[in-house]
C-alpha cells in the first residue's frame, strides 16, 4: 500500500476526493491512482468509488499502520523508527526493552499498541483502554542527565500532547498538574515520564502517552466517572493515525524549543496558560506529609508552588508530590 494515497484521503475527513486531486496530493501519475486504491482496499481500508466526486474514505482498517504513522514526519529525531503493535502489557515496558539496544539503534523510537494489558500511570494506577480506541505510546529519548528531569520532561510532554489534540479536534485541552490532559476538567489523556538514573551526561527515558480516543460512555468504568471523558465523547470525530502523526511532530517541536535559549521558559508559560490547577485550593501528599493550600504557581522544575492556610508558601516537587482527590486520600 502506498501511504500517501490513504493519508491524502484521511487528511480529507471524510468528504471525497476527485482522482486528478488525489494523483496530485499523492505525487503519483493520474494512471496509478486506481491501482492504488485498490491496494488500500486489500489492505483493510473501506473506499467509496465515484466517477465524478473520485474517492471517499469510509473506514479506515481497525489497527494503526507504522508506515502510515512515521511517513515523512517533520522531524529529525522523534518518530525516526515507529513500530505498531497489537498488543503489550505496557508500551513504556516495550519501550524499556528497546532502550537496551542502545542509543543509536533507540533514540527517537516511538512505539504504539492498540491495547495494554498492563498500562500504568504514576503511583502504580493502572491505564485502562478498550482496544482500538486510544493513543497508546511510548517514545525513547536520550535526555540530560539532571536533578528534576522528569517533571521538566513532562511538562513538555504535557504540551505537545494539548497541541495535537487541539490541532487534530478542535477541543480546547487544558493541563490538570502535573500530568493529566483534560476537557472541561474531564481526564482525557494522560502522562508517564520514567528516567533510570545513570552516570553519563545523557541517559534514555521513555515518555508514556494515553489519550481516549473514540470511548464511548459506556466504555469507562462507574468509578471513573464523571470525572473521565473520550474525544468522541467531547463531540469529536478524530482519526487515531492523524493524531499519532500530529503528536510526533509536536513533540518534537516542543523539545526543538526546549534546547532554544530561552525556549525552557516559554514552554513554562504556555504550560501554566492551560493549567487548570493553578489559582485553586487543594490538598497534596508527598511522601508522610500532609498540606493543603492554594496552588499560586510552577517552579522551573515544574513543582507545585503552594500558599499554605499558615501564609507560608512551600514548593512540592512534580514527581514525589501527588494531589489527593476531594474526600480521599
Amino acid at each position: 500500500m502506498d501511504p500517501r494515497v490513504s493519508l491524502a484521503l484521511r487528511c480529507a475527513r471524510g468528504k471525497a476526493v476527485p482522482a486528478a486531486v488525489l494523483a496530485e496530493r499523492a505525487e503519483l501519475r493520474p494512471e496509478r491512482v486506481a491501482e492504488a486504491v485498490a491496494d488500500l482496499e486489500a489492505a483493510g481500508f473501506g473506499i467509496e468509488s465515484h466517477p465524478h466526486q473520485g474517492y471517499r474514505l469510509l473506514e479506515p482498517p481497525v489497527g494503526r499502520l507504522a508506515e502510515e504513522v512515521g511517513y515523512d514526519l517533520d522531524t529529525g529525531r522523534i518518530g525516526r523508527v515507529v513500530r505498531c503493535v497489537d498488543g503489550a502489557t505496557s508500551t513504556n515496558d516495550l519501550a524499556w526493552q528497546a532502550a537496551e539496544e542502545g542509543r543509536e539503534a533507540a533514540d527517537g523510537l516511538a512505539i504504539f499498541a492498540e491495547y495494554q494489558t498492563a498500562g500504568r500511570g504514576r503511583r502504580g494506577n493502572r491505564w485502562l483502554a478498550p482496544p482500538h480506541s486510544s493513543i497508546l505510546c511510548s517514545i525513547v529519548l536520550w535526555v540530560p542527565t539532571a536533578p528534576g528531569r522528569e517533571g521538566v520532561l513532562t511538562r513538555g510532554v504535557a504540551l505537545a500532547a494539548a497541541h495535537a489534540i487541539e490541532g487534530e479536534s478542535a477541543l480546547e485541552v487544558g493541563i490538570r498538574w502535573p500530568n493529566d490532559l483534560v476537557i472541561e476538567d474531564r481526564k482525557v489523556g494522560g502522562i508517564l515520564v520514567e528516567a533510570r538514573p545513570g552516570g553519563s551526561a545523557a541517559t534514555p527515558a521513555v515518555l508514556g502517552i494515553g489519550i481516549n480516543v473514540t470511548q464511548p460512555l459506556e466504555a469507562f468504568p462507574a468509578n471513573l466517572l464523571p470525572g473521565a471523558t473520550s474525544l468522541a465523547m467531547a463531540g469529536a470525530s478524530t482519526d487515531r493515525t492523524l493524531l499519532a502523526r500530529a503528536l510526533l511532530e509536536r513533540l518534537e517541536g516542543v523539545f526543538r524549543q526546549m534546547a532554544e535559549p530561552g525556549g525552557a521558559q516559554e514552554i513554562s508559560r504556555a504550560v501554566e496558560a492551560r493549567c487548570r490547577t493553578l489559582g485553586r485550593r487543594i490538598t497534596v501528599r508527598a511522601g508522610s506529609e500532609t498540606a493543603h493550600g492554594e496552588v499560586v504557581a510552577l517552579d522551573p522544575d515544574y513543582g507545585l508552588v503552594l500558599r499554605l492556610e499558615s501564609g507560608a508558601v512551600r514548593r512540592f516537587p512534580a514527581m514525589t508530590t501527588h494531589v489527593v482527590p476531594q474526600g480521599g486520600m
